[in-house]
């Protein structure tokens, strides 16, 4: 939502120390408040602008907004009606765009029904119809819905958004998924972004920046070890939006990767697309239950376990993510659209209603959980990229003994730092749910990330320094 200038200004006002608190008690400063992202501060304001004013459905229209921000949907809802009783028509819009993020088609249908019947109602005959927007959101989730694939979901994993991917487990035929600190100096990855490289090592694929948006590249592995200077992938991948988290098939043919383009839902949503000569082929949104109209990240699939892996973050877990464990199919087999049940699955309200009667998955399961995942690599095996040498995975691998010294201690810093980063999301996330008591230990630990992650990359200069004099 865009504000006026104004309410810029006011912002400024009300961030200011000379300003007093009686004199932001009105809807600009709320509105302010909103805008900086405050929105509890906001909401207090509102709550008792709303006894002085009971009758101005604006305030409960921005109340909405607080609330849908913070997630609390039942009572976004609840204050959008009570704005449309107290005649604001454009709440309709509102609880359309809710109704059509929660897959309730014929709710958001009749809602804008209900809104532009509110049109021809209105005494200013001049007003435009803003539903176009919800109108086309509505549309295309209604088209997704018509072809929710019906796969095994076996297992649902919560972990922090920060380094989501070193919790796959991945076979090492499937090539591995790595951080941007992989990539060699002077390559410039975008931030956020993860590092594909195949089983070989031949190939790594990760987001640049291009603009105002990132693409996917490609480095290839030249003779000695280094590597070649990224080559934007060829095709329309980006969709109009930024490519990024990629996932490249052992085929070397078909790619999994998250666009927030036109075609998207909503955020993020996992495309495939497939390698033709130099070019790939134009990407399809792989749909339902994969994508949703949140960010949905970086599918993977494991043909030696026979486990597929993305990540999610529809369930509103700050500062975490939800990774899904699925058992990937040959053949793409969808659900009726008349199963009273399709909601339910495209939003997965419960992964194991994917489940057949009577099978039993611990074996698989067992499988995938002796893979040991990258979070747990704090021992001897690592990748660490020394120009002229390539990627290194074990001490033993060190010319200089210093250097290998060192690297124990940039291993210990690294482990250290992963503690540091779960404590903070873990405050984090009790801090969204009102315990405000772990605001002083959030700066703390925010601080002691900052001067942590300073301290590995001063570590990470020694041993390349050591390495290669």
């Amino acid at each position: 939502m865009k504000f006026p200038v104004i309410l810029l200004c006011v912002a400024s006002l009300i961030s200011s120390p000379f300003i007093s608190a009686q004199s932001s008690e009105s809807i600009e400063g709320a509105t302010a408040l909103i805008k900086s992202g405050n929105y509890d501060q906001a909401a207090d304001i509102l709550q008792r602008l709303e006894v002085k004013s009971p009758k101005d459905g604006h305030i409960n229209m921005l109340l909405g907004e607080c609330a849908l921000a913070q997630n609390e949907i039942k009572d976004a809802i609840e204050q959008y009606k009570e704005a449309q009783k107290k005649g604001i028509n454009n709440a309709w819009l509102s609880l359309a765009d809710i109704a059509a993020t929660q897959y309730r088609i014929n709710d958001a249908e009749e809602d804008i029904e209900l809104y532009r019947k509110g049109l021809k109602r209105t005494r200013k005959k001049t007003d435009p119809d803003e539903s176009g927007e919800v109108v086309e959101k509505i549309e295309h989730i209604k088209n997704m819905l018509d072809r929710v694939e019906k796969i095994v979901i076996i297992d649902s994993l919560s972990v922090p958004a920060a380094d989501f991917f070193t919790y796959y487990r991945l076979s090492p035929e499937s090539g591995t998924l790595t951080s941007r600190e992989t990539v060699p100096a002077g390559f410039e990855p975008a931030n956020p972004t993860v590092v594909y490289t195949s089983e070989s090592g031949m190939e790594q694929i990760y987001a640049i920046n291009d603009s105002s948006t990132t693409k996917l590249a490609s480095s290839a592995l030249l003779f000695g070890g280094e590597r070649e200077k990224p080559i934007a992938l060829k095709g329309s991948l980006n969709e109009g939006g930024d490519a990024n988290y990629p996932f490249l098939m052992p085929d070397g043919i078909t790619l999994y990767y998250a666009n927030n383009g036109e075609n998207s839902l909503g955020g993020y949503d996992i495309f495939i697309s497939r390698k033709s000569g130099m070019d790939y082929l134009q990407p399809q949104n792989i749909g339902m239950p994969y994508n949703s109209p949140y960010n949905d990240y970086l599918l993977a699939i494991d043909e030696i376990t026979g486990a597929g892996w993305w990540a999610t973050d529809r369930n509103h877990v700050p500062g975490m993510l939800t990774i899904y464990v699925f058992i990937p199919s040959d053949m793409r087999t969808n659900y009726s659209p008349d199963d009273p049940n399709l909601a339910s699955f495209a939003r997965i309200d419960s992964y194991k209603a994917t489940w057949a009667p009577d099978t039993d998955y611990s074996e698989l399961l067992a499988k995938i959980r002796a893979i040991k995942p990258s979070s747990e690599d704090n021992g001897p095996t690592f990748e660490f990229y020394i120009p002229g040498r390539g990627i290194l995975t074990s001490l033993d691998s060190f010319k200089s003994q210093p250097a290998a010294e060192a690297m124990r201690q940039y291993l210990s810093q690294y482990e250290s730092l992963e503690k540091t980063r779960t404590e903070l999301n873990q405050l984090r996330e009790k801090y969204a749910k009102g315990n405000l008591s772990t605001a002083g230990k959030i700066n703390e630990l925010e601080s002691k990330l900052r001067h942590d992650t300073n301290k590995l990359k001063s570590i990470r200069n020694t041993v390349i320094r050591l390495e290669t004099n």
